[in-house]
C-alpha cells in the first residue's frame, strides 16, 4: 500500500500521520494509555471506538524519537528520492548485530522480506513449508510464483512440528517459520533450532520470521542470528511495526548470507522503502533502548495479568511470548468473535485450524481490563445457550 502522492501532500502527512505520531513524542504520554480520546473506555460501547485488539498493534504509539525524526523528515526529505539514506540506515542495522550490509536488505515492512524471499527461493518444483496455523503471506505468494505451500499443522503443544516440516522439506526451496509463532505465541527454544538449522536439507533456506522477537522474556529463546552469521542458509526477518510502533509506516528487514540476500534485493520494490520510514527507523534504532525496554516490561505484565484471569475463569490461554495471546475456550470461537464485535472489543478472526481458540492481542492494563470483563460476559451469556 505504498502511495506516492501522499509523500507530496503535506497537509495530509501533518494532519493524519504525523498528529498521530505527535501523540508519543512525550514519553509519559505514551505510557499512559493509547492516543488520548482513541479508545473512551469509560463511555458506552455505542459511543466510543472500538477496542483493537485483533492486529497485534502495539497501544502505545510511536516511539518518541522515530515520532521526532518523522516529522523533521517531513520538511528535510519527503521530497527527495530515498537513494543514500536506506543505504546508511543498512549500515546502522549491520553494525548493530555485528554483519556487513550486505548481508542486510530493507524491505516495506517485514511482509515484502516474506515476498522476496518467496519469490527467490520457491518455484513450480520447489515447495514452500510452512506451519498451520501462520502467519499466510508466504502461502499467499506461493501461487504467483507457481509454487506449493506444504502446511504443516502445530504439533499437541501449540508448536511447530519441527520433525515433520524437515521431513517434508526434501526437495523444497524454503521453510518458513514465526518465532515466536503468530497466531499461537508459542515459541521454538535455542536448542531445537540449532538442530533444526544444522538438519536443513541441502539446498533449503530458513526463514525465521521474527517479529514478535522483542517481547520475549525467556532465556530458552535465541534469534537466528547466529546462524546467520555461522554462513548456514537462514534469513532473519524484523520489522519496525510491533514493539517500535511503526505499523503504519511501514519499514523492516532482512538478514541474512551474503548470497541468499542478493537474490531476494532482485525482488525488492525500486526506491523503497521511503524517507519518512528510513528517518524514523534511523531515529528509533539509535535512541529508543528505555522506550523498547519499558513497552516490554508493560507487555509482560499485562501478558500476566491477561493469562492468570483467563485461567482463573477456566479457560485455557496458550502460553505467549508474543504481544497477543490464544485462548482455547472450548467452543466454536466465531459466535463469540462476532459477540465481542457488538460490544465494540475486536479480537482476531478465526483461525479454521484452531476453530474453538480466540486471538486477543495486548493493550494497555486498562484496556486488558475492560478485554476480561467483556470477555467474561460474553462467555458467560454463550454457556447459557
Amino acid at each position: 500500500m505504498k502511495s506516492k502522492t501522499s509523500l507530496t501532500r503535506r497537509g495530509f502527512i501533518t494532519s493524519a500521520a504525523l498528529g498521530a505520531a505527535s501523540a508519543s513524542v512525550a514519553l509519559p504520554a505514551a505510557f499512559a494509555a493509547t492516543a488520548r480520546g482513541r479508545n473512551k473506555l469509560e463511555a458506552p460501547a455505542g459511543d466510543r471506538e472500538p477496542l483493537r485488539l485483533h492486529r497485534n498493534e502495539t497501544p502505545y504509539g510511536l516511539a518518541p524519537a522515530a515520532a521526532e525524526a518523522l516529522k523533521a523528515a517531513v520538511d528535510s526529505k519527503s521530497y527527495r528520492y530515498p537513494i543514500e539514506e536506506p543505504k546508511a540506515l543498512e549500515e546502522s542495522i549491520a553494525k548493530r548485530f555485528g554483519l556487513e550490509k550486505e548481508n542486510v536488505l530493507l524491505a516495506y515492512g517485514s511482509i515484502e522480506v516474506l515476498k522476496m524471499a518467496t519469490e527467490a527461493f520457491c518455484n513450480s518444483t520447489r515447495a514452500a513449508v510452512v506451519a498451520e496455523p501462520t502467519f499466510e503471506a508466504v502461502a499467499g505468494y506461493c501461487p504467483f510464483v507457481h509454487a506449493r505451500a506444504i502446511k504443516i499443522k502445530l504439533n499437541s503443544d501449540y508448536k511447530h512440528d519441527l520433525p515433520r516440516m524437515l521431513q517434508a522439506s526434501r526437495g523444497a526451496g524454503m521453510i518458513f517459520f514465526c518465532n515466536p509463532s503468530n497466531p499461537a505465541g508459542s515459541f521454538i527454544d535455542r536448542d531445537e533450532t540449532e538442530r533444526f538449522v544444522h538438519r536443513l536439507p541441502k539446498g533449503v533456506v530458513l526463514l525465521s520470521d521474527e517479529a514478535y522477537g522483542e517481547y520475549v522474556d525467556t532465556a530458552d529463546y535465541e534469534s537466528c542470528l547466529r546462524h546467520v552469521k555461522e554462513g548456514r542458509p537462514v534469513v532473519v526477518s524484523h520489522t519496525f511495526s510491533k514493539i517500535y510502533g511503526m505499523a503504519g509506516i511501514r519499514i523492516g528487514y532482512a538478514l541474512g548470507r551474503k548470497d541468499l540476500i542478493a537474490r531476494m534485493a532482485k525482488r525488492r520494490i525500486a526506491n523503497n522503502p521511503n524517507q519518512l520510514a528510513v528517518a524514523a527507523a534511523m531515529a528509533a534504532l539509535k535512541s529508543d533502548g528505555e522506550f523498547i525496554a519499558r513497552v516490554r516490561k508493560m507487555n509482560s505484565e499485562v501478558r500476566e495479568y491477561v493469562t492468570t484471569e483467563l485461567s482463573a475463569m477456566g479457560f485455557k490461554p496458550i502460553p505467549s511470548q508474543a504481544n497477543f495471546v490464544m485462548i482455547g475456550i472450548n467452543r466454536p470461537a466465531q459466535p463469540v468473535i462476532d459477540a465481542l464485535k457488538k460490544r465494540n472489543v475486536l479480537v482476531g478472526r478465526l483461525f479454521p485450524s484452531m476453530p474453538e481458540h480466540v486471538r486477543a492481542s495486548f493493550g494497555t492494563m486498562n484496556e486488558m481490563k475492560t478485554f476480561v470483563r467483556e470477555f467474561k460476559d460474553v462467555m458467560a451469556i454463550q454457556a447459557s445457550r
